[in-house]
């Protein structure tokens, strides 16, 4: 792999790979994107936690995927028309069930919707994150709300030092990395892909953005993956695919040496491929 200077970090911090990325947390298994979620993911041997950022009416970072509130908390309406006061009224796990909705285990149990510095605070040290900024490139509002995070995470970066050196930022939006790019051209961006275009146009266009890691949808990895993989790595870049939660996929990708393995199971999924891989690969 070329070497990558805003990668170099990351490389030093995880040299095994592949990485397992909790996705939003051990999110198979408890409320997603809550502190229980991802103290379970470092819990259950994530090297990195993935979440979601979106912004409040007062302007504050919170970690939710959604834009409205009604799937994952007894809420109503958008994230960005509540006060951060607003949104700590709510129930985080309210909705939250294993057994298709005969019981909800998590329901009054005082979880919340996080800031994102409450999770940069309670995650470990030795954890990495990948922050996607969710921005919708289609809903003018919805974009500048993106602009706003992304300037917003990257002024946090800059009063929490140690948080660059375990920091990946990823979005949809193209415009939202490319303003993270020139507010701070030392963070490493990763381009989230749905499989709309072929795999390798997808990585054509992600490489002529300039961008550090290549996140396509596991759908739309398919036998292009390994040719995929290894153009990657001789341009420099990373590849992390989401979301894996079959043990045979995720093993299967392992082989093909994807950097990162983005799942909700992340002790499973880790298990899955030491039993079959024996110790993850070390890769330059």
């Amino acid at each position: 792999m070329l070497k990558n200077p805003r990668l170099r970090s990351l490389h030093a911090r995880f040299p095994k790979r592949p990485w397992i990325i909790a996705h939003r947390g051990a999110s198979g298994l408890v409320p997603e994107n809550t502190l229980t979620a991802f103290v379970l993911a470092v819990e259950q041997g994530a090297d990195l936690i993935e979440l979601d950022l979106r912004i409040t009416r007062d302007g504050h970072l919170v970690v939710l995927h959604d834009a409205a509130l009604e799937r994952t908390t007894n809420g109503r309406g958008f994230v960005h028309d509540h006060t951060l006061a607003d949104l700590h009224q709510l129930d985080a796990g309210y909705t939250f069930t294993l057994d298709g909705g005969a019981t909800f285990p998590f329901r009054r149990l005082g979880l919340r919707i996080p800031t994102f510095e409450e999770v940069v605070t309670t995650v470990p040290q030795h954890i990495g994150i990948n922050a996607e900024i969710k921005s919708a490139p289609w809903d003018p509002a919805d974009r500048q709300r993106g602009q706003v995070i992304a300037e917003k995470l990257v002024a946090l970066v800059q009063r929490h030092l140690n948080l660059r050196e375990r920091l990946l930022v990823s979005s949809f939006d193209a415009a939202v990395l490319d303003t993270v790019r020139r507010l701070d051209p030392e963070l490493p961006l990763g381009l989230c892909t749905l499989p709309i275009a072929p795999l390798p146009e997808q990585l054509r266009s992600m490489v002529e953005c300039g961008y550090d890691a290549f996140h396509p949808m596991d759908i739309g990895f398919d036998e292009h993956g390994a040719a995929v993989v290894n153009a990657a790595h001789l341009a420099g870049l990373l590849v992390n695919v989401w979301t894996v939660d079959s043990p045979e996929r995720a093993i299967e990708l392992a082989a093909l040496g994807v950097d990162g393995i983005i799942t909700d199971y992340p002790e499973a999924t880790r298990l899955a491929i030491e039993r079959a891989l024996g110790a993850f690969v070390q890769r330059p």
